[in-house]
């Protein structure tokens, strides 16, 4: 119960944290089957809140043991299907608890259900597949081991950020199609290590086709810098905040594939060329120039008619929003769970101080105290005025620069031989 109620209240969240999520794939979650998801974990606890929120069956989660110790954690994290798996660091006395947690996680596979696991291990902001952890695919034959006729898929799943710190900013979900860890049984009753080798490898390539991936974390700039401009001509809404896009990952991995490919003297005659453009239009103008197609006028008289109910929606929500940022600025700053405890923290602030204001309200109003609940519509009318306020800052900025700048991209992927 406390999951699925968590469930609907943070797709309210992710949708005030990041301006679009897109999306590839999802049809592709069985619905009906013992399922392991095999993911990439760029961003801390951002990945298992998106996937949670937005795949079609309730997830289960292994997590760092050492969590389940705080004081009153546990309680918490089992309602919310999190499974602790400790690590050596943790202790010999820990890792024992480990057989207990993979007995669960098998049961639940037996029962049916899904289970996700990163796959990399620990998590870093890099825009690349990093070398996978066996742990997975030991998982897949154990349970096999125990039940052989049961079917189990192995889902490959794939999350990529614009910019993994930036509040309002763009991510892109792709899940990949199903692999039978029942093909590979056969191979790995033959010869444990190499059953185990082959479904490892065969993963990684699955989930690299989900991943914008980089040869050379060297290159990231070049890329973060062809991506930007990528965006800046690309045209999309940001209403809804989640949709299908079938195009955006192609044509960013498409990027990424094409710089693997170069030699250093190209790789920095096309940073010289990309930062070029960026400088003499400013980061900070582009950067906020693809959120829509609209006009000036057309966002200007949004950002008036929207003032009132957005300004609303952010008294209302202040407590609990700037809470969680001060939060993670006291706590991880310069961390990658920085947005991940923003996030997170505003889901939890939010949930209680919507709880005690609905019976402060109710008790002082009565039912007309529910109405405070319009502070979770009016939140997001916040965000909207956020997006078209940003946009026509950016579009004063470029002024008439502003086809200018968008004929330089052009000519620029089409001089680098690269599809927009």
């Amino acid at each position: 119960m406390i999951y699925a109620f968590l469930k609907v209240w943070t797709n309210w969240v992710v949708r005030i944290f990041f301006r679009k999520i897109n999306t590839k794939g999802i049809e592709n979650v069985p619905k009906d089957r013992a399922l392991l998801i095999a993911s990439n974990h760029p961003n801390g606890f951002v990945e298992p809140i998106t996937m949670a929120c937005l795949f079609p069956r309730p997830l289960h989660f292994l997590v760092r043991g050492d969590v389940f110790e705080k004081k009153g954690a546990r309680f918490w994290m089992e309602q919310t299907n999190q499974i602790p798996i400790f690590r050596f660091k943790d202790g010999f006395e820990n890792l024992r608890k480990n057989n207990k947690s993979i007995e669960i996680s098998l049961k639940k596979l037996q029962d049916g259900q899904s289970i996700l696991i990163f796959v990399e291990g620990g998590t870093k902001a890099q825009k690349r597949l990093r070398p996978l952890q066996k742990g997975l695919s030991r998982i897949a034959f154990q349970v096999l081991e125990k039940d052989a006729s049961l079917k189990l898929d192995i889902l490959p799943v794939g999350l990529n950020y614009f910019d993994n710190r930036k509040f309002r900013s763009e991510s892109i979900l792709s899940v990949g199609e199903p692999m039978s860890a029942n093909v590979y049984f056969e191979k790995y009753k033959d010869d444990v290590n190499l059953g185990i080798r082959t479904l490892t490898t065969d993963i990684t390539g699955e989930i690299k086709k989900n991943v914008i991936h980089l040869n050379d974390l060297k290159d990231t700039d070049l890329l973060n810098n062809l991506l930007l401009l990528r965006k800046v001509v690309q045209d999309h809404s940001t209403i809804p905040t989640v949709s299908v896009d079938l195009h955006s990952l192609s044509a960013d991995m498409a990027i990424a594939n094409e710089i693997n490919l170069k030699q250093e003297k190209e790789k920095k005659d096309w940073f010289a060329k990309s930062k070029s453009i960026i400088d003499r239009y400013g980061h900070k103008a582009l950067v906020n120039r693809y959120h829509s197609s609209n006009s000036k006028l057309v966002n200007l008289l949004l950002i008036i008619a929207l003032a009132i109910p957005a300004l609303v929606g952010l008294v209302i929500n202040a407590i609990p929003f700037f809470g969680a940022y001060f939060l993670a600025n006291a706590t991880a700053k310069k961390s990658i769970f920085y947005m991940s405890i923003w996030l997170s923290g505003f889901s939890v602030f939010s949930t209680v101080f919507y709880f005690i204001a609905i019976v402060v309200s109710c008790l002082i109003f009565g039912l007309p105290g529910l109405l405070i609940l319009l502070g979770v519509p009016l939140f997001k009318m916040t965000m909207i005025w956020l997006d078209r306020w940003n946009e026509f800052g950016s579009q004063m900025r470029l002024g008439s620069k502003e086809k200018n700048a968008f004929s330089d991209i052009q000519e620029l992927f089409k001089e680098l031989n690269l599809k927009l």
